[in-house]
């Protein structure tokens, strides 16, 4: 029975993975088109709360405003927007590469705040994800490195997220949380974003449907149900990301990564199961 769950749990994460790549694909189709990062996320997110809302039940609201809101800005506002806009500069497969970080990221933070004590093969593992880091980002030329920073930033601020967000768990559900999160960053983007921002052609609004409903609500919500019946190890599915952009980005946009790029990605994968799997 508990072998059945895990199966289960797997084919959540793994959708929410595949999901997650194609917004990867899609945020850089829109991107070429000239749509604006900020708009797109306010877009995105104003179809995807309604549906967050529908999956949780309707949930009441049950404090926390504060934490809800940073919640939001974190990881709904700016992690996106900046997503979206590393995408001008910077192809899918390179930009999908920095979600690998988030976790060293998270680590290295969480222990300059005291949240977490260092441990040396964690440290060794972020170490190796550094590394990594450099070897993907050493072909890029100077006209990418604006994207390259972009991505970096997105990651800085979802690791931001993913430390402050378990404070709400206490009073939410997970996705109770996202969705009152979501909805408080979708807000805040409204009362900041010019109206000629909103502009999308009419062409192009099929997949901005597409990255709030798949992506967006779907995915967070199959991701739930993985880290439910998984548990914390849903999150190794993650460094599947990258290379399932990678492949994808190839044969759809003829998008492909170089050698020096996968042995940066090969290492710093390496690097997160140290700083992940290992706990000593």
């Amino acid at each position: 029975m508990a072998r059945r769950t895990d199966l289960k749990g797997v084919g959540y994460s793994l959708f929410s993975v595949v999901a997650w790549s194609t917004n990867y694909l899609v945020g850089r189709a829109l991107g070429t088109a000239g749509v604006d990062p900020l708009g797109l996320t306010f877009i995105r997110f104003a179809i995807a709360t309604p549906i967050l809302f529908l999956m949780a039940g309707l949930p009441k609201y049950k404090g926390q405003l504060k934490d809800l809101a940073i919640s939001g800005l974190l990881g709904v506002a700016l992690f996106n927007a900046l997503l979206y806009s590393s995408l001008h500069f910077i192809d899918a497969a390179t930009a999908s590469l920095f979600v690998i970080f988030s976790s060293p990221i998270t680590y290295i933070l969480g222990v300059a705040l005291g949240a977490e004590r260092a441990k040396p093969v964690r440290s060794l593992g972020v170490a190796l994800s550094v590394l990594g880091a450099y070897l993907i980002l050493a072909p890029r030329g100077s006209g990418e490195a604006p994207g390259a920073l972009l991505a970096l930033g997105s990651a800085v601020s979802w690791s931001l997220y993913t430390l402050r967000v378990g404070g709400l768990y206490k009073r939410y559900r997970p996705v109770e949380a996202m969705a009152w999160s979501s909805l408080l960053g979708t807000a805040a983007m409204a009362l900041t974003l010019p109206i000629d921002d909103l502009a999308i052609p009419l062409s192009l609004a099929p997949l901005v449907v597409y990255i709030a409903v798949v992506p967006g609500a779907l995915a967070y919500a199959s991701w739930n149900s993985a880290v439910e019946s998984m548990g914390p190890s849903a999150a190794y599915m993650l460094p599947l990301l990258p290379a399932i952009t990678s492949a994808l980005s190839w044969i759809a946009l003829g998008e492909a990564l170089t050698n020096l790029q996968m042995a940066g990605m090969a290492l710093a994968i390496a690097g997160v199961y140290l700083a992940n799997a290992v706990n000593k």
